[in-house]
């Protein structure tokens, strides 16, 4: 979905969406420099912000902790992440 679709699926305005997007707050497929949604991730997105998918915000946080104590962090990550990518191309 493009940004004027989802800015109004969400109710929201557009430049409110973009701000919300660079924030990091709104999940994004970036293809070039296009937007893109997936309405099944912004739906389920919808869910953990509004606290409706308890579940899953459980699951993310022993993720999380899991990750923690196993010496992964945010930069490991993004590293392995960018040499897949380094190797794809």
């Amino acid at each position: 979905m493009t940004a004027k679709q989802i800015a109004d699926y969400l109710q929201i305005n557009k430049m409110t969406l973009y701000k919300r997007v660079h924030l990091g707050e709104i999940p994004v497929v970036r293809m070039g420099r296009a937007l893109r949604f997936k309405k099944d991730i912004i739906d389920k997105w919808l869910e953990v912000e509004s606290g409706w998918d308890q579940g899953f915000e459980n699951l993310l946080k022993r993720s999380q902790r899991f990750g923690k104590a196993a010496g992964i962090t945010e930069q490991k990550i993004q590293q392995a992440v960018e040499e897949i990518r380094q190797e794809r191309r």
